[in-house]
């Protein structure tokens, strides 16, 4: 009998930035347990993630192709069926698939994410289909039908959500600041990272007790998204300026219900008690997820787990904090945005390491079929791909170059344009950027305006361009040309599903830059 294949878990820090860990230098201790897991994997530390935002980054990691290629880039659109994602493949492989998802556009739009799944709960959203109970066998006849249920109730629910996701007007109503609370808490915005966290620690318990087949897991959290509100005990140790300061206080308050400032960029930077604010309660946030997290860790430390389980842990974008006036993740390819944390511990690895080169997370993709011994898909194109070579394993075949994509949500467009319409040339809102790396040196291109060139090893707050002479930069320009010409001819081969409205000249002019139409 062949040796049964390894479980793995696959853990999704949304909107986590790299530089807030310990594991990657932060002075603060708001990781400790992210950290100790560090320890005994393989930290990469410089990955990229290939997109500014949820949607397009999570399509490169079920897809293993860069946006450019896939083309979801904004909440309308679907991912092709002819693009096979992870779980899709797993699941043909013989892994049980099951996914605890708390980010509504990943678990709850009808954007193909959710295919190859046996299992797929969501926290987030206006109904949740989670397990039912602590202990709950989610196999069980009640189970199944309550299951029945809940998708009669999305085939209600989630036609509302796409449009509130998808369309400008919808989305711009909700930002309303008397709205904000009822759908951040009541439609569960941020999901539940607790019983997310519980539910996925137990069924890794049991899951192998009723069933030989090796899983795969997929868990996203969202604790450190706006808003913030974390536990008094947090705040009190990261974020004490909102208990000694009565302004920082009401700033964070009222913040919190201003979705409206999450989303703009800023006329001038934040002053120094608001930034210092925003901050804090980001590193508490930070901090309450990494104490959650302890309780999984933990369990993946047993040695019957350690010795079957490959555990990655990554985010998909980082989030912008203030710094180049900009907040949230809708805009631009700065470090804060794509640098993210990658964290991968093989089956039976008890030593860590690290990795120095730049690296795409569309290899998580590579690096899952791997461990679980596939060794060649066939590509968009219809190219044999070997899978190993591109396994994060394999540390002989990382790339040279690594890229990262921005095209702006038109739903942030269209808010920009109604709330704050002289932002939107001040900060070339509305061009496609684009990021090429190739350690220690990273090229940014805006579309229609002069490429800048950085050293984001030595200068990671991209404050000092480089000469345009510079011979990296020649280099970078031409890989980054060469890069989107064959993922947009890739891509062209199968377009993506969508319902955007194809009368919009922003959206015609996003498909355009990607090659999709003429």
């Amino acid at each position: 009998m062949p040796p049964k294949k390894p479980n793995i878990v696959f853990i999704v820090l949304d909107t986590h930035r790299a530089d807030r860990l310990g594991c990657y230098g932060y002075t603060r201790k708001t990781s400790p347990n992210i950290d100790a897991f560090a320890d005994t994997a393989t930290l990469f530390e410089n990955a990229i993630t290939p997109a500014q935002w949820t949607i397009p980054a999570h399509a490169s990691m079920f897809s293993g192709e860069y946006p450019s290629t896939h083309g979801i880039i904004q909440a309308s659109d679907a991912l092709s069926p002819n693009f096979k994602t992870i779980a899709e493949i797993l699941r043909a492989e013989g892994y049980q698939t099951t996914g605890f998802c708390n980010n509504p556009l990943v678990g709850v739009l009808d954007n193909g994410f959710r295919r190859g799944f046996d299992e797929f709960y969501n926290y987030g959203g206006t109904i949740p289909d989670t397990p039912a109970s602590n202990g709950h066998n989610p196999r069980n006849l009640f189970s199944k039908i309550r299951r029945q249920y809940y998708k009669i109730i999305d085939q209600i629910a989630t036609p509302i959500q796409q449009a509130v996701a998808a369309s400008p007007d919808v989305f711009q109503i909700i930002l309303s600041p008397w709205l904000v609370p009822l759908w951040t808490h009541f439609a569960n915005f941020k999901g539940d990272t607790v019983a997310s966290i519980r539910d996925t620690t137990q069924f890794l318990e049991t899951a192998n007790q009723a069933d030989d087949a090796p899983q795969f897991i997929f868990l996203n959290l969202m604790g450190t998204h706006l808003p913030y509100a974390p536990p008094k005990r947090f705040i009190d140790k990261f974020a004490p300026i909102i208990l000694e300061n009565l302004q920082a206080k009401e700033f964070i308050n009222v913040y919190n219900t201003r979705a409206l400032d999450w989303l703009l960029p800023l006329e001038k930077p934040y002053p120094e008690l608001e930034a210092q604010t925003l901050n804090d309660m980001y590193d508490a946030e930070v901090a309450y997820q990494d104490f959650l997290l302890s309780q999984l860790l933990g369990i993946l430390d047993q040695p019957k787990h350690r010795e079957n389980t490959m555990v990655i842990i990554v985010s998909d974008h980082g989030e912008m904090l203030g710094e180049h006036q900009i907040m949230g993740h809708g805009l631009g390819v700065h470090q804060e945005l794509v640098h993210v944390p990658l964290l991968i511990r093989q089956a039976g690895q008890n030593q860590g390491g690290r990795q120095q080169p730049a690296v795409s997370t569309t290899r998580v993709f590579h690096t899952i079929l791997a461990a679980a011994g596939v060794d060649t898909v066939t590509s968009i194109d219809g190219e044999t791909i070997d899978i190993p070579a591109y396994s994060l394993v394999n540390s002989n075949t990382l790339p040279k170059y690594v890229f990262s994509e921005a095209y702006p949500p038109v739903t942030l467009l269209k808010t920009i344009e109604k709330y704050a319409p002289s932002l939107m040339d001040q900060f070339q809102c509305d061009e496609p950027r684009w990021a090429a790396f190739n350690q220690p040196y990273k090229l940014i291109r805006t579309k229609n305006f002069q490429d800048d060139v950085f050293n984001y090893v030595e200068d990671p707050q991209e404050s000092v361009t480089l000469p345009q002479e510079l011979d990296h930069g020649d280099e970078l320009r031409q890989e980054l040309e060469l890069f989107l010409e064959m993922a947009a001819s890739k891509g062209r081969k199968s377009p993506h599903r969508s319902a955007t409205n194809l009368e919009d000249a922003q959206v015609l002019d996003r498909l355009r830059s990607l090659g999709y139409i003429e």
